[in-house]
């Protein structure tokens, strides 16, 4: 641990939205929409690109001609639609917390197990088109059955369902026993159907250690990533100011004043509760060399036009603003005669959920603009519905700022 030193100026700040349900994305879990989207503006396909910690950007096309109407994408077609478009390690799926397509990033193995299917009757029976899903062991599978299966008397189909989640299952069936038909989704009928596990391989677990998602393009804020729906951006893009671009970083505390409640006696003695303060939060403030419309996009709402150049802050009715996240990284030195170059480590404060907005901005007559950002940062839950304090502050050797590579995160498309 790096303790003990003295921190000198700042190194830079990032920022980040949160998910569309107020948590912080991560490359395990980062959500997007509920229920319909409307995707007319895309046609049947859109580009979107998602980015891992500083590996290269992966832009795909994503074909939604799947969908029944274009006006009313649900959650199960979006699923088809990106897993069919096949990113590297990347599975979407229904998240089980609140029913928003879930984006996962894994380099493990997933579980799979083979159904096969047999039609137990004297008339030819049917199994529909759309993604089924099984449930075992508490764990979700799921099989894409592409085109209508018509199946004769006594004909049998082998059906591969393959595990949401990366990892191993508790409690994986056995070969040749029957199939449950109360866990599938959509359900087939157990008079018409009789169904064997044929084949059962589990999952191991990954041992990736991603930090950062981003989920970037006009498509990305249209499927919800980053509260697009709601408040425009560019999804879940990471925003940074490093290389002296940012001129400070304020973090007063939000603290309520202690009280003190008296009582009194019929002989004018006193009784007195002491309540002590307490800490509710920060109110950073960010000055910044530069006008950034994304920054500002990201932080205060409104709407950016990206091809015309224009910015347009959000209305007076709009007065539920955009949560994000930020990190700050400040170096640190020795005690006695320094050089600018002599770091001895970095601290890094997480501000886990913010909101905020932009400044006064005074146009003056020879006098550099700065660009000021009021903040407020709160406590924050997580999708077990764990809270957290508003900040996290950790020390850091040199060798583990180095290896965060902070100024390789740009996504460029």
């Amino acid at each position: 641990m790096v303790n003990r030193k003295e921190r000198f100026a700042t190194e830079g700040i990032r920022f980040q939205r949160h998910n569309g349900d107020g948590t912080i994305p991560t490359p395990k879990r980062f959500v997007g929409f509920a229920n319909t989207v409307d995707l007319m503006k895309f046609g049947s396909a859109g580009k979107l690109l998602i980015k891992i910690d500083t590996e290269p950007a992966e832009i795909k096309a994503i074909d939604f001609s799947i969908a029944e109407n274009i006006r009313r994408v649900t959650v199960n077609e979006a699923i088809t639609a990106l897993n069919t478009a096949a990113f590297t390690n990347i599975q979407f799926s229904i998240d089980e917390f609140t029913g928003r397509l879930k984006g996962s990033y894994d380099t493990g193995k997933k579980a799979q197990v083979t159904m096969q299917l047999e039609n137990t009757t004297s008339a030819d029976a049917s199994i529909q088109n759309g993604l089924y899903t099984l449930k075992i062991s508490g764990k979700f599978f799921t099989c894409n059955v592409e085109n209508q299966i018509v199946l004769k008397p006594n004909e049998t189909i082998d059906l591969s369902f393959t595990a949401v989640e990366v990892g191993n299952v508790s409690a994986m069936p056995a070969i040749d026993s029957e199939v449950d038909f109360a866990n599938l989704t959509p359900a087939l009928a157990d008079d018409i159907f009789e169904g064997t596990f044929t084949e059962v391989v589990n999952g191991a677990e990954s041992k990736d250690n991603a930090k950062k998602i981003q989920v970037i393009g006009e498509l990305a804020a249209a499927l919800d990533f980053g509260q697009g729906l709601r408040h425009g951006g560019n999804g879940l893009e990471i925003i940074s100011f490093f290389d002296d671009e940012t001129i400070s970083i304020g973090l007063p505390k939000d603290i309520k004043d202690k009280e003190e409640i008296d009582q009194e006696g019929a002989k004018g003695t006193i009784t007195r509760m002491v309540i002590g303060a307490m800490i509710q939060g920060l109110s950073p403030v960010v000055t910044l060399k530069e006008k950034d419309y994304e920054l500002l996009e990201l932080i205060q709402g409104g709407k950016l036009d990206r091809e015309a150049g224009t910015y347009d802050p959000p209305l007076s009715n709009e007065s539920d603003p955009p949560t994000f996240y930020a990190e700050i990284f400040s170096a640190v030195y020795s005690s006695g005669s320094n050089k600018i170059s002599d770091v001895a480590g970095y601290e890094k404060i997480l501000l886990r959920s913010m909101i905020g907005m932009e400044g006064d901005v005074p146009i003056e007559a020879k006098a550099w603009a700065t660009y000021a950002f009021n903040l407020t940062a709160t406590e924050y839950t997580d999708e077990y519905d764990v809270s957290f304090p508003a900040w996290q502050e950790q020390s850091l050797t040199m060798e583990q700022f180095d290896a965060l590579k902070v100024k390789e995160f740009k996504a460029a498309a």
